[in-house]
């Protein structure tokens, strides 16, 4: 059992980055507190994003390196592919992190989410190839709502509109509850419009 627990470590850092960014998306914290003070974006990068990418991308490392479910067997497929998932957003949260630190265009990563959401697609047609027992239809769930959230970054890095960031940080929140099994978004605030947070 301790073999998992740096599985544990990536969910966790996965949903500092996806609840972090979907408060930067409502508007939470969004504008400097002052006219000359620094922009929240570099420390939602750094406390959100990038904590999100170490531990994702530690986590696929270990899946691979530690193979906690064995080397042989039916189990290194399974391993192989969430370790591929996880290495693919630690290194897209990596990515974002340090465009958010930098106060880069943020549109780039933009379209790597977009080829995620492909990747990700194939990465579910993979899972469904394991068969449509209950845990495999949870984790399809879990997995679609990673691919809307990427589709919706992309939309949300290219000027899309407030109401269409709004559905992307309910999202990312849908996400991050799903990914620690708290079940469904139980909010999705409308009243925030942070203009232009990730432009």
């Amino acid at each position: 059992m301790n073999g998992l627990a740096p599985i544990a470590l990536g969910m966790v850092g996965l949903e500092f980055a996806l609840f972090g960014n979907a408060l930067a998306l409502m508007g939470v914290d969004a504008q400097p507190l002052t006219a000359q003070g620094p922009h929240p974006g570099r420390a939602v990068g750094v406390a959100s994003s990038l904590i999100g990418a170490l531990s994702l991308i530690f986590m696929a490392f270990w899946l691979v390196m530690g193979a906690p479910l064995g080397r042989d067997g039916a189990l290194v497929p399974v391993q192989l592919t969430f370790s591929a998932i996880s290495g693919m957003y630690g290194f897209l949260f990596l990515a974002f992190g340090v465009v958010q630190v930098l106060d880069w265009d943020v549109r780039p990563v933009g379209n790597v989410a977009l080829i995620c959401a492909l990747m990700q697609v194939i990465e579910i047609v993979v899972v469904v190839g394991w068969g449509l027992t209950t845990g495999n239809l949870i984790t399809l769930a879990v997995l679609a709502t990673y691919t809307v959230t990427l589709v919706g970054f992309w939309a949300t890095t290219h000027g899309s509109s407030p109401r269409a960031r709004r559905l992307c940080s309910c999202s990312c929140q849908l996400s991050a509850r799903s990914t620690s099994s708290s079940g469904p978004a139980a909010f999705c605030p409308a009243r925030h419009d942070p203009v232009g947070y990730w432009r």
